[in-house]
């Protein structure tokens, strides 16, 4: 998977979908995928005329050795792993958090 997308049966594990509302999630998951990849190629499209070709590899770089390995990383120490783990209050608590950032 590219940087940014979410694996469409995996997260759909995570969240318990099953039958008919997994496939729905996974539909769903691909579209944002899409999305994903179209927005990523408009950064690099966009940035070609303001970065160097050093940064424009550098850039290119990030996006290629991925980052969701190390976001499953941090989703496994918060248990935010499954469903029946994740701790309501600790995700309304991080969800706010991140609102007051705003």
């Amino acid at each position: 998977m590219k940087v940014g997308q979410v694996c469409s049966h995996g997260t759909a594990a995570i969240l318990g979908q099953k039958d008919q509302d997994a496939v729905q999630w996974q539909v769903w998951a691909r579209k944002y995928n899409a999305a994903m990849n179209t927005a990523t190629e408009q950064l690099f499209k966009d940035a070609e005329g303001v970065l160097t070709p050093q940064q424009m590899n550098l850039l290119k770089a990030w996006f290629a050795l991925g980052w969701n390995e190390q976001i499953n990383q941090l989703f496994y120490a918060q248990e935010l792993d499954s469903v029946e783990k994740a701790k309501i209050g600790d995700v309304k608590k991080m969800s706010e958090k991140h609102e007051q950032k705003k």
